[in-house]
């Protein structure tokens, strides 16, 4: 009976439900989502800010830039949205870059609360100040690509999934940081707000983060980092560039580090995402990185590898409560090619194991009742995509997300 239980539980979790009160099933979903994401909208928000003229962390109007992103929020209809503050002491010198100075710095931060499980978050994120180096930044710095083009993705995202009356299951979070273009040499927005994050027990189940992502010179695809302990995002931006997009995911071997904006996340355990272009802008620091340079149909694609792996991991992620922490399933490759292989396994209970397509068909089951040692599962015939791995083993239960290519 526990077993059965258990499982309805689990089929509960798995199968996502819409952001209305009729159930709909997900591809509907992202679909919809990614054709209410506006190329003009997307175009008009990076001329917005780079018509700041700068957003260097430094320049008098630093505050007014982070004001005028959250008045953009609320412009949207959502109430929750703050000014993030932060105390922060530079001290650089590089070129024209000579600071020794101490300035208070503005995150961004809106949200949609969770109506399911309102303590677990997924947070998306771009900082949105910018540098050059060939003349005074604290005049001129447009920065269409480092970084307006991340924080429109931030801004983009919210817009759609407000304009959709999406509900979300966990909390959505909105996040535009301070301070990333000097982090080395001070304090950075991703480093305070992390920090605290950390220090008040949220629950950050997912971020993405945003950071160059408008340039493209014909090549279609977009760098993904991938980090250990955050494989399941990875193979959710995967599955969505693959089947939403036109662009292909280039994903190098399994990292423990990356970097900017995401690294204080990972070095606080919060597993992560960094979408970033793939051939580098030449234009980077410099007074080129202008909207001219940017390719809005490529940045288009990009933002909605951030949407649809917001709104896959809203509806598709499974609970973190006590009773799935008891049972860890470790699974390699991921993703998988042929055959899938269960790290080894020591239950002295009979396990059940079975593996759900992100339909909600289930397309293998297994009942184990002697489960020692290594476990195969071969998905050769299987088709392409996301499937669901549940192990349920007497009252405690488990799953994970693998990406079938």
């Amino acid at each position: 009976m526990n077993r059965i239980i258990t499982l309805i539980a689990l089929f509960i979790v798995l199968n996502p439900v819409a952001y209305t009160q009729n159930t709909i099933n997900l591809d509907s979903v992202l679909t919809h989502a990614m054709n209410v994401i506006n190329i003009d909208s997307i175009e008009h928000q990076v001329q917005w800010l780079q018509d700041m003229d700068t957003r260097f962390m430094i320049a008098p109007n630093r505050k007014e830039v982070a004001e005028s992103i959250k008045t953009r929020f609320e412009s949207y209809g959502m109430s929750n949205v703050r000014l993030d503050s932060f105390e922060c002491h530079t001290t650089i010198s590089y070129g024209i870059i000579q600071y020794d100075t101490t300035t208070w710095q503005y995150n961004v931060e809106a949200k949609i609360i969770g109506s399911t499980y309102p303590n677990e978050e997924i947070l998306v994120l771009g900082h949105h100040d910018d540098i050059q180096i060939d003349s005074n930044p604290e005049i001129f710095a447009p920065g269409a690509d480092d970084n307006a083009s991340g924080t429109v993705a931030v801004l983009e995202t919210a817009r759609v999934l407000m304009s959709m009356g999406y509900q979300p299951e966990r909390t959505l979070v909105f996040l535009t940081t301070a301070a990333e273009e000097l982090m080395h040499y001070g304090l950075a927005g991703s480093e305070h707000y992390a920090a605290e994050a950390s220090l008040s027990g949220r629950n950050l189940v997912t971020v993405i983060n945003n950071d160059m992502i408008a340039f493209d010179n014909g090549s279609n695809k977009v760098k993904f980092s991938n980090l250990s302990g955050s494989e399941t995002i990875t193979a959710i931006a995967a599955y969505i560039a693959n089947n939403y997009t036109g662009l292909t995911p280039d994903i190098p071997a399994l990292q423990y580090m990356t970097g900017a904006d995401l690294q204080p996340f990972i070095d606080e355990g919060y597993p992560g995402l960094y979408l970033m272009e793939y051939v580098f802008n030449p234009g980077y620091h410099s007074e080129n990185d202008l909207i001219d340079s940017c390719n809005m149909n490529y940045l288009t694609e990009v933002i909605k590898i951030s949407l649809g792996v917001m709104i896959y991991s809203d509806l598709s992620l499974a609970v973190n409560d006590e009773q799935n922490s008891n049972l860890r399933i470790m699974v390699w490759p991921n993703p998988v090619e042929n055959v899938l292989h269960l790290a080894p396994c020591n239950y002295n209970e009979p396990v059940f194991i079975q593996m759900v397509n992100a339909g909600g068909q289930s397309v293998y089951e297994v009942q184990i009742d002697d489960l020692k040692g290594a476990y195969d599962i071969d998905m050769t015939h299987m088709p392409s995509g996301v499937y669901f791995l549940q192990l349920v083993s007497g009252s405690v239960s488990g799953s994970v997300i693998v990406m079938k290519n």
